[in-house]
């Protein structure tokens, strides 16, 4: 009788013991997952799609100029592209390209604005090679693409004239509003500066070496499978900045 109790006292032991071994272990799996939803919604380095459209997409920060003028400074070191939204979700045109439309590369399409628009929305090292924009080039004289690049970006900012390093007149009057987006001469920085915007960072597949770019210009941001080049579709970061 007394071993009886013992083995019943020894089962009750364990069944509590795996009781509380589950308890322990549903805390544990819940309190992780709290965690990892705490530091993906703090971690501004977290993509999320960024599907057609659709700018409200989860976590987002309030930012301004501070923030915005040294992400354009990278955008063609590191490959990705800033885009700017107005305050109704709108692509906001910055600037216009002086390029010729008829010279861009062939299939390249305004992907914001539809066709030759030559109204520009976005940073993109890619999409500027296309359109042939002056600053990508190489230049002479041991002057870099990079170079160039900070050049026009300086130019941008500042509200000043990028000249082009091939000297074909294909120069960037930013002070002018036939070539910014807004009315008046005052340059980005003096148009934006008291302005906020809603920062989302995200991603879009691209097909750089074969893309037909068929599309009407509805602003997506998957190639055109029409492509009869198989390549292996490329995934590029986002960020995208829209007025408050």
């Amino acid at each position: 009788m007394e071993n009886a109790v013992d083995a019943l006292k020894i089962a009750f032991a364990v069944m509590v013991f795996t009781m509380a071994l589950s308890l322990a272990m549903v805390m544990f799996s819940q309190a992780k997952e709290t965690s990892d939803i705490v530091l993906r919604t703090s971690d501004v380095s977290e993509y999320i799609e960024y599907i057609e459209n659709t700018v409200d997409m989860g976590t987002s920060r309030v930012v301004g100029l501070e923030t915005i003028i040294p992400t354009l400074y990278n955008y063609y070191r590191e490959n990705y592209t800033v885009i700017f939204l107005d305050s109704t979700n709108n692509f906001m045109p910055i600037y216009k390209t002086q390029t010729d439309p008829n010279l861009w590369s062939v299939g390249y399409h305004n992907r914001y604005f539809g066709g030759k628009d030559e109204r520009v929305c976005s940073f993109d090292a890619n999409e500027e090679q296309r359109r042939r924009e002056p600053w990508t080039t190489s230049g002479t004289g041991g002057n870099t693409q990079d170079y160039y690049m900070t050049q026009n970006m300086d130019a941008f900012l500042s509200g000043t004239t990028f000249l082009s390093p091939s000297g074909n007149g294909v120069d960037y009057n930013y002070s002018s509003s036939s070539v910014h987006g807004w009315s008046g001469t005052s340059s980005f920085v003096e148009r934006f500066k008291d302005t906020q915007f809603d920062e989302f960072l995200g991603w879009y597949v691209y097909n750089d070496v074969s893309d037909d770019d068929t599309g009407s210009g509805s602003g997506e941001y998957v190639t055109d499978n029409a492509s009869t080049t198989e390549v292996k579709p490329q995934t590029k970061r986002v960020i995208i900045y829209r007025e408050r």
